[in-house]
């Protein structure tokens, strides 16, 4: 397994590995101490974090992502989030019906979800438009659309 720490205005992101592709990237609260061995996919990972927050528009549509272990909706529902589309949103529900799932197995999906801003799970809010929650940091979420130019 291989693993880095991405520093990003919002806080460090861990990124692990394997040879298939990412296995998680999580936003740290503590970071320190946490042991390093990047591959070429974790430095290609850092240098679109770094893209991303340099605000050229970077996705993260070609990283590979390792799957094992989850199920075909839960990685539909994945790869469904990471076409929407930088500045925009959609709702649990419109992400539902395109996913076969019910917006609360959606929200359920997304609380879970492993990749940290690769699955870009901020742009996915309620059908009123409020944000919800998001990887239990307040503000994250909004600040994060903002940052993107939602609307």
């Amino acid at each position: 397994m291989y693993s880095l720490l991405i520093p990003t205005p919002i806080g460090p992101l861990f990124a692990r590995a394997s040879h298939q592709g990412l296995l998680s990237v999580e936003l740290l609260v503590l970071g320190e101490g946490l042991p390093e061995r990047p591959n070429r996919l974790l430095r290609s990972l850092a240098r679109r974090v770094e893209g991303y927050f340099a605000g050229k528009g970077e996705t993260f549509l070609g990283i590979p992502l390792d799957y094992a272990g989850f199920d075909v909706r839960r990685m539909a529902l994945y790869e469904a989030v990471r076409r929407i589309p930088l500045g925009e949103t959609r709702s649990y529900a419109q992400m539902g019906r395109l996913c076969g799932l019910t917006p609360r197995a959606v929200g359920a999906g997304m609380r879970a979800c492993p990749f940290f801003l690769v699955v870009p799970a901020q742009r996915v809010i309620h059908a009123d438009g409020s944000l919800g929650g998001f990887a239990g940091r307040e503000g994250l979420k909004e600040w994060m659309l903002h940052f993107e130019g939602a609307r």
